[in-house]
């Protein structure tokens, strides 16, 4: 089964990333200004994928 979630999703850090990017898009689309909520999310995705680039 690990080997099954590995190859569809590949680690819990890239599914962890993925999701913060989601929610932060989420919570810029919903606040004050929604318009933001096209840039948040490819900047939050670049972040991420430093992030899981350097770990």
């Amino acid at each position: 089964m690990r080997a099954l979630f590995k190859t569809l999703f590949g680690s819990a850090r890239t599914i962890g990333a993925a999701a913060a990017a989601a929610g932060l898009a989420v919570l810029a689309l919903h606040g004050p200004a929604p318009a933001l909520a096209g840039a948040v999310l490819p900047v939050a995705l670049l972040a991420g994928a430093a992030y899981l680039a350097r770990h």
